[in-house]
């Protein structure tokens, strides 16, 4: 073998080993580790090599994730958001209540025949304007016809009576009879008016003409016409001709809406609050403007299904502007006294179950947790959260509380 091929098989032999080494030893990178430094930095780069680190989260409307929000002078003003001081006002307590106008229960009466019998004719409807003593229903009786009959009856028996009373007092006069005669004939007098009354009292006590006295429609001994007690509207007419007349059914329900009530269901915890003769503001649609009184009677037992009291205000109704089942709102005032601070009422906004206010800030505001005290429904009194002398958004709060909104809704996406 010569030279030149032992430095062959040399060259071949160091290839070899070479490929073996790669192939049992693992791979390593080309580079040395990089520092802690920069592999933080290399950490937050993207696949272009972006550094993110200090890219802040998007949020809506310039709010920031911890709830400030970003807003200049001329955003503030093309808002609309207007600007006020925290500070002492007199608060009048005014407690806001919802209420329904009633029928005065005073002024209602539900119309029922003490009879048997039919309806033949109804001469009214709900909603009728009717005066005392204006017909409401034509009825057809047996019992009204026996009534009627005695009544005749006891005037026979007093006719009777008294002629025999008359002429004994003159056979007395003239000591032809004797004196107990004469008191025997006045004590059937007497017996007989006493019957005529009674019978004419049952007629009357249930709104019935008596014989001889009888209107419109009473012709007939065994009909009669029921009248109104009196002057007012009628709520309620159940009654339809050809309907069976008992003691239990109601005929119609007739209601004086001159004065009417307004319910107020009060909460349980503000009773503590409410009394009688408490001044009270009454505001409906159907009203021009507020209108004033006071309470008259609060309910000691409280409603089975909402678990409130009711406070009732009587009022006037001139021209029937209120209707019985129209909705209403009470505002009953309380005492008047200085509160320390105060903001105004739509300054005031709700945020997860907190009340808050938003504070002015150097680059905006930021939302305030506070603790409300009393209200008059223009200003409410802060007890806790915020100082006297800060600036706060006093109206167009609900926009600052939208874009509050909108931030969370980026940090949750």
């Amino acid at each position: 073998m010569n030279k030149k091929q032992k430095i062959a098989i040399a060259l071949m032999c160091a290839v070899a080993a070479l490929l073996a080494a790669s192939m049992l030893l693992p791979s390593m990178p080309w580079r040395q580790p990089a520092a802690p430094a920069q592999q933080g930095h290399e950490a937050h780069q993207d696949a272009h090599g972006h550094d993110d680190r200090h890219a802040e989260t998007p949020t809506a409307e310039g709010a920031t994730a911890d709830g400030a929000i970003t807003m200049t002078e001329a955003q503030i003003k093309a808002n609309g958001i207007g600007l006020d001081v925290a500070g002492p006002a007199a608060i009048q307590e005014r407690l806001h209540l919802p209420a329904q106008v009633k029928v005065d229960a005073e002024r209602s009466v539900a119309i029922a025949a003490q009879v048997t019998g039919l309806v033949q004719a109804v001469r009214v409807s709900p909603g009728t304007v009717v005066k005392k003593g204006d017909p409401l229903v034509l009825l057809q009786s047996p019992d009204i016809a026996q009534w009627r009959a005695d009544h005749a009856s006891a005037q026979a028996r007093l006719a009777l009576a008294r002629t025999v009373f008359q002429r004994e007092q003159a056979l007395w006069e003239q000591h032809i009879s004797a004196r107990q005669d004469l008191d025997q004939a006045r004590t059937a007098l007497r017996e007989a008016e006493i019957a005529v009354q009674a019978a004419r009292q049952r007629l009357q006590a249930l709104g019935i003409a008596v014989t001889g006295e009888r209107g419109a429609g009473e012709g007939a001994t065994g009909t009669a016409v029921i009248r109104a007690p009196l002057a007012g509207v009628v709520l309620e007419r159940p009654a339809v001709p050809g309907m069976a007349v008992d003691p239990s059914k109601p005929l119609a329900t007739i209601a004086d809406l001159s004065r009417v009530w307004i319910e107020a269901a009060v909460p349980t915890e503000h009773l503590a609050q409410v009394r009688v003769k408490m001044p009270a503001r009454i505001s409906a649609t159907a009203l021009a403007q507020e209108l004033e009184g006071s309470v008259a009677f609060i309910d000691s037992v409280l409603g089975e299904t909402t678990r409130m009291a009711t406070a009732r205000i009587e009022l006037p109704n001139p021209g029937l502007r209120l209707r019985p089942g129209m909705l209403a709102s009470v505002d009953l005032m309380g005492r008047q006294a200085e509160a320390a601070v105060t903001v105004a009422v739509d300054a005031v906004q709700t945020i997860h179950e907190r009340t808050v206010v938003f504070v002015r800030t150097p680059t905006g505001f930021a939302p305030r947790t506070v603790v409300l005290g009393r209200s008059d429904g223009k200003r409410s009194e802060i007890v806790q959260g915020l100082d006297a002398g800060s600036r706060y958004a006093a109206s167009g709060s609900y926009l600052l509380k939208a874009d509050l909104g909108k931030s969370e809704a980026g940090h949750d996406d």
